[in-house]
């Protein structure tokens, strides 16, 4: 008996830490342009794994760092520009004012889509 409590206790206890590690995994803000994070060695997966002020963002060596995060969207997250702009720049070229910017995982770069 005192064996099944101590099962209950530690599979209690997985299921605590596993709440816990999924809290906070999304920080506000957005990430920068990927050519401008020129920080390549502190590599993360989300943002949770960054400090208090920071964000896991694409960078220029193709992998995720830590960066601190812009309070506007400048072509990741977003980027979309009202209808009166001028479009925002994206992996060199700049879209038109009815596109965003958004990162393309499966070719790994920044390409404009329509909204």
């Amino acid at each position: 008996m005192d064996t099944d409590r101590k099962i209950i206790v530690f599979v209690c206890l997985l299921i605590s830490i596993a709440v816990v590690s999924g809290q906070g995994s999304y920080k506000s803000g957005y990430c920068p342009l990927q050519n401008t994070v020129t920080r390549c060695m502190l590599r993360c997966h989300s943002d949770y794994e960054c400090s208090f002020n920071e964000k896991c963002c694409p960078n220029k060596c193709g992998s995720m760092s830590c960066v601190s995060p812009n309070a506007v969207a400048t072509g990741y997250n977003g980027g979309y520009k009202g209808s009166g702009d001028n479009g925002v720049s994206c992996g060199g070229t700049t879209c038109n004012k009815y596109q965003k910017c958004e990162f393309n995982r499966s070719t790994k770069r920044y390409e404009c889509v329509r909204t």
